[in-house]
């Protein structure tokens, strides 16, 4: 099995055989040719493939590889449970809804993981062409056949050993974060460094800031599922040892699932054990997630039987008439057996108007069927399309006038009161924002429970406000 990770600064190649790595070796790239996980010139990248496969006298031809998270979209939504055509309707309409740019723009995938005997999580993700569309092609261009094509931050959080978890892993220009809740990506983030030239220590300390807030994002939509400081927290790529000494959550190491070759640093080839992992088929029974981003043909079209019969129905009643009318002209003395075949076209025409008949009774009742499951739907559908415009309007009116030197630690909403907890850099501006928001008029009651100054630029605070709903 021939594994491939493109990163910004190197490629790394894996080759595996059972769960042995029989081969991990990796060549560094030039600036520029790669960008946030966009191959930008393809010709040089094949090139330095092509080169390390011959230098390695690796000659497997057919390949797995990832692409980067970097400006994908990714969610999970709970539905429940539906039949197949339904969940794809679904998928559809909330990719659409939570998309910021046209669907036309991204190659969309989903899956759906039963949660319970009523309840599914659909998992949905939209990447952008250029993202998958490079690898792909560059990959073409080394002599490669792809057989799957995978999301990073899925397979690194296939290697984890928990299946509640945090998941880290750093490239050369940006990072990924991913929070798992029972075996289930909730939360996914990509994201890129600030400045190309960044040192070290402001890297680490901007993981660790984004990572205190993801977890803090989380635990204030899961109330019932908090994380804490004992959270396991997984590390791979560049800087897992800095880190590890500054984020608050208990770092737990990469479990060793394949036998690497002595002297490898196998954080660095996380991405690589996640897709083999896949590769294996069962091997990783903890994550629940496994879509292929690689795009696929659309089915062609069917034609049914039940659409033909009225055709064929008018075909053998013209067949008819011509010939009773050309045996009636020059065979008048054959009345008898010409009757007879009149009377055996006529039976077959009545034995298709009767198989059309029920044809169609049967697609009625099906009809029938799918609108009583659609209207049982209604109802829970709707209200939860209206708790979710109340939920989005309460956010934007939450995060509207958030002036930049203030940020929300908490935000506990329960469908009657909204609790939100923050700091500031002093109590006036605490209540400069609590006056904003009940000047809103969304808010029946806008209250400020308790201010307290933790030192000298920094005032924690919470705000209670009852909603207009």
């Amino acid at each position: 099995m021939l594994i491939l990770n493109i990163e910004d600064d190197s490629v790394r190649i894996t080759r595996v055989n059972g769960k042995r790595v029989v081969s991990a070796i990796e060549v560094k790239l030039e600036a520029g040719w790669v960008q946030n996980g966009v191959v930008i010139d393809k010709d040089s990248v094949s090139q330095q493939i092509i080169s390390l496969l011959s230098a390695n006298n690796i000659r497997e031809t057919e390949a797995i590889a990832c692409v980067s998270g970097v400006h994908s979209i990714y969610r999970v939504v709970y539905v429940p449970k539906l039949e197949r055509g339904l969940l794809a309707e679904a998928a559809g309409k909330e990719m659409e809804r939570v998309s910021p740019v046209p669907l036309e723009t991204l190659y969309t995938s989903w899956q759906d993981v039963k949660i319970s005997s009523i309840e599914s999580a659909l998992c949905l993700l939209g990447l952008p062409h250029e993202n998958v569309d490079s690898v792909m092609e560059t990959l073409t261009l080394s002599g490669l056949r792809l057989k799957s094509l995978e999301l990073k931050p899925l397979a690194i959080d296939r290697v984890v050993d928990e299946q509640t978890a945090v998941v880290v892993n750093v490239q050369a220009n940006g990072f990924d974060i991913s929070v798992l809740d029972s075996g289930i990506p909730e939360l996914m983030r990509s994201l890129t460094f600030a400045q190309a030239d960044m040192s070290e220590p402001d890297k680490i300390s901007t993981i660790n800031d984004e990572i205190v807030r993801t977890v803090n994002f989380y635990n204030s939509s899961h109330t019932d599922r908090q994380l804490d400081k004992n959270a396991k927290c997984f590390l791979s790529g560049d800087l897992s040892d800095g880190l590890a000494r500054v984020i608050p959550y208990s770092v737990k190491p990469l479990p060793s699932s394949l036998v690497y070759p002595a002297g490898i640093d196998e954080r660095r080839f996380a991405a690589n054990t996640g897709m083999a992992l896949k590769g294996m088929g069962g091997a990783a029974k903890l994550m629940k997630v496994n879509i292929d981003v690689m795009p696929r043909l659309a089915a062609t079209k069917q034609t049914t039987m039940s659409s033909k019969l009225p055709f064929y129905a008018l075909a053998i009643a013209s067949v008819i008439f011509i010939a009773t009318y050309v045996l009636y002209n020059s065979m008048f003395a054959q009345n008898t057996s010409l009757q007879m075949l009149i009377n055996e076209k006529t039976q077959q025409v009545v034995d298709t108007q009767k198989a059309v008949k029920e044809q169609g009774d049967k697609a009625a009742q099906l009809r029938d069927q799918y609108q009583k499951t659609l209207n049982a739907l209604k109802a829970p559908l709707d209200y939860l399309a209206q708790e979710r415009a109340y939920i989005n309007r309460d956010w934007g009116d939450l995060i509207a006038p958030l002036p930049g030197f203030i940020y929300l630690t908490s935000v506990h909403d329960d469908g009657k009161t909204i609790t939100i907890q923050g700091m500031a850099p002093n109590g006036d501006t605490a209540l400069d924002y609590a006056r904003n928001l009940r000047e809103n008029g969304n808010y029946q009651l806008v209250t400020v429970s308790s201010i307290i100054t933790i030192s000298y630029n920094q005032t924690q605070f919470q705000i209670n406000l009852t909603p207009q709903r």
